[in-house]
């Protein structure tokens, strides 16, 4: 892929992630005066909206670090562009198109860390 059309593609994926606005946490409590929780329902529920919105914003600026490093390799090293960084073979195009901020091949990726894709265990996966 040509430095040009992945640095589009990095810029424009940026512009995209900027545009959605950190998901904002709200407060256990709304009312200063008051203490706890009237309802444990809602407390639960009030716990695991935070944690989403934290999880989402943690996500957000992991992928914004990624794109802004991607973007300074290709200014610094454009000749490393779009190469591997484990086994330096080119990584390809289509894979660039789907994660334009991607520094590795899929094969290393997947040997850096052997889990990641992988689905839930069915009860069948246990016999």
């Amino acid at each position: 892929m040509k430095a040009a059309r992945l640095k589009r593609l990095l810029i424009e994926l940026r512009a995209k992630t900027l545009v959605e606005k950190p998901a904002r946490i709200e407060p256990n409590r709304r009312d200063a005066a008051a203490t706890g929780v009237p309802d444990e329902d809602e407390q639960a529920l009030s716990e695991m909206l935070q944690t989403l919105a934290s999880q989402r914003n943690k996500k957000q600026a992991e992928l914004l670090k990624q794109v802004d490093r991607a973007l300074r390799r290709l200014e610094s090293d454009p000749g490393l562009v779009g190469l591997c960084e484990e086994c330096e073979e080119p990584i390809p195009d289509k894979r660039l198109e789907v994660v334009p901020h991607a520094t590795m091949c899929a094969a290393c990726r997947g040997k850096r860390d052997p889990r990641r894709g992988q689905t839930r265990r069915g009860l069948t996966d246990f016999d």
